[in-house]
């Protein structure tokens, strides 16, 4: 009885020393501010990438035949920013919304660049099923087959998004390379008023094109950068988009 209580203890220090090994902290690779009226509210804060193969086989190291790239992207409100606390913007929630531009073989109903939605939404925000999120504490999403963990990692932040976009070959274009930007601002909305854009940032990756039998080269992740407030080309695809009703409740200007 004894040997076998130790054995037990042996491997249960075993699964805590491997859960604790697999519960993956947030691997911080870019931090934005994000303010309003010069008041800071906070930080926008874009994980380090990860790379897989049409959602599968996902690693933080790069690798060969991989499609795609993932990244975690985070909003944490601070004191002033906070919703049950100061809230100097008079938010009555923060919600992230993110642009796509592509120069990818498209469908019918795609645009080189467009709100990154399913066509179905009612609203543009990322943060909503069955898009993968989260909300405060939160664990990261039920699908790990395209995440770098075996495991699902708890994450603490006041609003999250989830990415892992990919483009096989056969969206490319031949002799271009492939290239695909996303731009992810924080937005504060309220009930009574007009909504505001906050800060963003922009990211992510291109496949150079290879030529011959081996098509495009595996995908080379664009870091992110810091914007104080959204782009031209974030702006403009929210004004001329007709995906969604949503444009005349965001004042930006």
């Amino acid at each position: 009885m004894g040997l076998f209580r130790l054995f037990c203890l042996v491997l249960m220090m075993l699964w805590l020393n491997l859960s604790s090994a697999w519960a993956e902290d947030l691997l911080v690779g870019k931090s934005c501010p994000v303010s309003f009226q010069n008041q800071p509210l906070g930080i926008l804060v874009f994980s380090k990438e990860w790379y897989h193969n049409g959602r599968e086989r996902a690693s933080y190291t790069p690798y060969d035949n991989a499609t795609g790239v993932g990244i975690e992207i985070h909003f944490l409100s601070n004191q002033a920013g906070g919703l049950k606390q100061q809230n100097v913007a008079r938010c009555d929630r923060y919600r992230l919304l993110q642009i796509r531009r592509s120069n990818l073989r498209l469908s019918e109903d795609e645009q080189p660049m467009q709100i990154d939605v399913p066509h179905q939404f009612e609203e543009p925000f990322y943060d909503h099923a069955p898009l993968e999120h989260g909300y405060g504490t939160h664990a990261s999403p039920i699908d790990i087959n395209d995440k770098p963990w075996p495991i699902r990692p708890m994450r603490a932040s006041t609003v999250a998004l989830y990415d892992t976009p990919y483009a096989s070959d056969h969206y490319g274009k031949e002799g271009e390379p492939i290239n695909v930007m996303f731009e992810t601002c924080v937005v504060c909305q309220r009930e009574d008023q007009y909504d505001n854009l906050l800060a963003c940032g922009s990211w992510g990756y291109q496949r150079d094109y290879m030529g011959g039998y081996v098509g495009w080269s595996e995908p080379e992740f664009i870091h992110p950068q810091c914007l104080s407030q959204p782009s031209h080309n974030f702006k403009h695809t929210l004004d001329q988009q007709q995906m969604v009703d949503y444009r005349y409740w965001l004042d930006w200007r």
